[in-house]
């Protein structure tokens, strides 16, 4: 099983105080206003992470399969010399000797 690299989780979006320490409002608007503004730039906000997130989960993606790519193209090459190498055998000219 891999290690966790990244965890993804929501947060709260709507936990905001409305109201200072001594009571006063926070906000000049109205409370319902004030929470739903509140909660569509925490819910923006979030989406810009999750994006930034996952750009870098798929550069990370990119450059593992680039490694993967050059060892098969390595993988190939050794390939395309054993072809070769097999096609120029030819078993009549090997010596056969007795087992004693």
């Amino acid at each position: 099983m891999p290690f966790v690299q990244r965890v993804v989780e929501p947060k709260l979006l709507s936990r905001v105080q409305l109201f200072r320490e001594d009571g006063s409002a926070r906000v000049q608007d109205g409370e319902l206003e004030a929470v739903t503004n509140f909660t569509l730039c925490s819910a923006l906000r979030q989406l810009a992470s999750l994006s930034a997130a996952a750009d870098d989960i798929f550069k990370e993606l990119g450059g593992q399969l680039k490694l993967i790519y050059g060892r098969c193209e390595d993988v190939k090459a050794k390939l395309v010399v054993l072809g070769e190498k097999v096609e120029k055998f030819d078993p009549r000219k090997v010596p056969v000797r007795k087992l004693k």
